[in-house]
């Protein structure tokens, strides 16, 4: 009987703490933000993969990265050596890789096909950058007792992923490198807010994520290391913790030196990347594409390019949500309800969102800022940034505008903004399978328009792999040997040859000095 009873009460105590457990805030607002995100990609899960600006070249890239890890071992792979009918590719050496290695990681976990695996990389991106944006929030609102903490914290973390320019990233454009940039940004200040009181946990995080960023999309982390060193500089009320922070950067700047430092060495070797041009970021060209204020009065539906001028039908705009959730809290900045640290950290928030709204408009005097800056190809790529101020903003101002708006309604109003609308953002082919020898095929087709992993015209074509060597009609009338191996002198014959990876194996015979030639581009 004892015995009996003592089991009853253990079942019911555990059965209490499920309760309370499914009843905690947190629990409930995380389980809503999952259901929100799911309905949100539940249109494309049936698909090999969406059609975007950059069509199927992520996919094309896990496939090629999981080549090359299947043959040689896990690890950086800066040359990717089918791209350009065979002479190589450089890809990985400039283009931060981080997105596509996760796809490629999915794919050997998981045995997933590599579109479900490329997809997979960015559906995990969506997800998590918002549930970094939800830790971010409530870090601090839990620390300093902010109203309905957990929903403010879900309000934040819906605007954030669900925001018309992320969508725009991720369906439109379907831009791996840069959707893991939004993930990583809050990383990184989840990591600051965390390093402010439990140092050694803080560093670490703000070092993982740090490194993440700057492997997810070069462009977007040289102008967030502006933003991230600012953050405690402004906000800080003792030197300690811009010094951990500090600390943190410069680990993951060092984890992630394996790909940045050989690209600032080799970037000269290159056709066009070892220049700003090489991104198209000149003065003429950021002022034709500025985001012209109003244009951030709508939410634009579309899926065409970004073209000059304020008639773009394609999502460039930081979207109404946050548009809105920013108004309030510039309203509520100057009311009463906030302690002096909330109300300087909110306004310091507010002040960079007002900064790259203006950077990213046609009165910016894009001539006179320093050359580093104009690497940016379009303006409107800064909007991650009003995307993230504006919806932390939006959070910092609970204090006061949760007595105007429940937080409930912002949430409701970012999933309705995204939720719906997702399929008149997504270009209309339709892929529901394709097989690997299928995906050689697409490639090689594109490669004859001169499209190298994406890049019309090869930005990383090391700059002697000029002569015409990638035209059709070259490789037509000089067609490269199976074994890519042209003798020029003696009488070499090669037995054998095996590629493995990246590494060229020949066995050949040869009775006196004997000269060959490689048909592979090269960096020395």
């Amino acid at each position: 009987m004892l015995a009996h009873s003592s089991s009853t009460d253990l079942f019911v105590a555990a059965r209490t703490r499920w309760r309370r457990l499914l009843c905690a805030p947190v629990v409930q607002s995380l389980a809503v933000y999952t259901i929100i995100i799911i309905a949100l990609v539940w249109p494309t899960l049936n698909l090999y993969m969406w059609w975007g600006h950059a069509m199927l070249f992520p996919v094309v890239d896990v496939y090629e990265i999981c080549k090359i890890w299947s043959a040689q071992s896990f690890g950086h792979v800066p040359w990717s050596p089918d791209y350009c009918f065979g002479y190589g590719y450089p890809y990985h050496t400039f283009y931060a890789p981080l997105g596509f290695y996760i796809g490629a990681v999915f794919h050997f976990i998981l045995g997933a096909d590599y579109g479900p695996a490329t997809k997979l990389s960015f559906y995990a991106s969506l997800y998590l950058s918002g549930l970094f944006m939800y830790g971010f929030v409530y870090a601090i609102g839990s620390r300093e007792n902010w109203p309905r903490i957990a929903w403010w914290a879900l309000a934040a973390a819906s605007t954030y992923a669900l925001t018309r320019y992320h969508l725009t990233d991720v369906f439109s454009r379907s831009v791996l490198a840069e959707s893991w940039a939004w993930t990583a940004l809050t990383g990184v200040f989840l990591g600051m807010e965390v390093a402010r009181h439990r140092v050694w946990p803080g560093i670490l995080l703000v070092s993982l994520m740090y490194a993440a960023l700057l492997l997810s999309h070069n462009i977007t982390a040289l102008w967030a290391t502006l933003f991230i060193a600012a953050y405690p500089l402004l906000t800080a009320e003792n030197i300690k913790w811009p010094i951990s922070v500090a600390v943190g950067g410069l680990l993951g700047a060092i984890m992630s030196a394996f790909f940045w430092y050989p690209a600032l060495k080799l970037k000269s070797l290159t056709q066009s990347a070892g220049t700003v041009a090489g991104m198209a970021g000149t003065p003429q060209l950021l002022h034709e594409h500025a985001v012209f204020w109003r244009q951030h009065f709508t939410e634009t539906l579309g899926y065409g390019p970004s073209i000059p001028g304020p008639d773009d039908n394609l999502g460039i705009n930081m979207g109404l949500v946050v548009l809105f959730g920013v108004l309030l809290a510039m309203i509520a900045v100057f009311q009463r309800g906030f302690t002096g640290k909330q109300r300087s950290r909110l306004a310091v928030f507010l002040v960079i969102t007002l900064i790259v709204l203006f950077v990213m408009s046609p009165q910016m005097p894009w001539q006179k800022v320093p050359a580093i800056l104009l690497y940016i190809q379009f303006p409107w790529r800064l909007l991650i940034f009003t995307s993230f101020f504006g919806a932390a903003a939006m959070a910092m101002a609970s204090p006061v505008i949760d007595r105007w708006v429940h937080p409930a309604i912002l949430t409701g109003l970012a999933a309705v903004f995204a939720v719906p609308t997702l399929t008149m953002i997504m270009m209309p082919n339709i892929i529901k399978r394709m097989s690997p020898d299928q995906l050689n095929k697409w490639n090689y087709r594109f490669e004859r328009k001169g499209f190298y992993a994406g890049a019309n015209g090869g930005d990383f074509i090391p700059k002697w792999g000029q002569g015409g060597y990638l035209k059709p009609e070259f490789l037509e009338k000089y067609p490269v040997p199976e074994n890519r191996l042209t003798v020029t002198s003696g009488d070499l014959v090669c037995e054998s040859y095996h590629r493995r990876g990246t590494i060229y194996e020949y066995t050949y015979k040869a009775s006196n000095d004997s000269e060959a030639r490689m048909a592979l581009f090269y960096c020395r």
